[in-house]
């Protein structure tokens, strides 16, 4: 019996060694609408990405994960927005499946990012050294 246990904990152990892959919802479409007001969805169906409109320029929440920002960019256009004036990129936290397209979103828009301090690092190589899940081979 001793055996058996040893064997369960071993299995069990290594088991949470396996890389995790991305849930399949979290690179579907899902309809851009509006929420309220100024603020619109333009994430997927399993990850949340925001648009808040301005005069003065757009605001987006999350950049998720890079391959999600042409899904987000074309969720923004179908609303009638243009996704070049995107000037704010806001961050809510440093894991890589709400920050790993933050290059890319900087990269295609020139929008500046807003993040906390401690999360600069994480958010600036897409995720990447999140303690959590910067080893994950799908974190991308």
């Amino acid at each position: 019996m001793k055996s058996f246990a040893l064997r369960a904990a071993l299995l069990l152990y290594f088991a949470g060694l396996l890389p995790a892959e991305n849930p399949p919802n979290w690179s579907e479409p899902y309809p851009a609408h509006r929420v309220a007001g100024n603020l619109y969805y333009v994430g997927t169906r399993g990850l949340a990405s925001y648009l808040i409109s301005t005069p003065q320029g757009h605001i987006l929440i999350n950049s998720n994960l890079e391959s999600t920002v042409p899904m987000i960019q074309a969720s923004i256009e179908k609303l009638g927005f243009h996704f070049s004036d995107v000037k704010i990129l806001l961050v809510s936290h440093a894991h890589w499946d709400h920050n790993a397209g933050s290059a890319k979103v900087k990269e295609l828009t020139g929008a500046k990012y807003m993040v906390m301090a401690p999360d600069v690092s994480v958010t600036e190589d897409g995720g990447k050294s999140d303690f959590q899940y910067g080893n994950e081979p799908d974190s991308l």
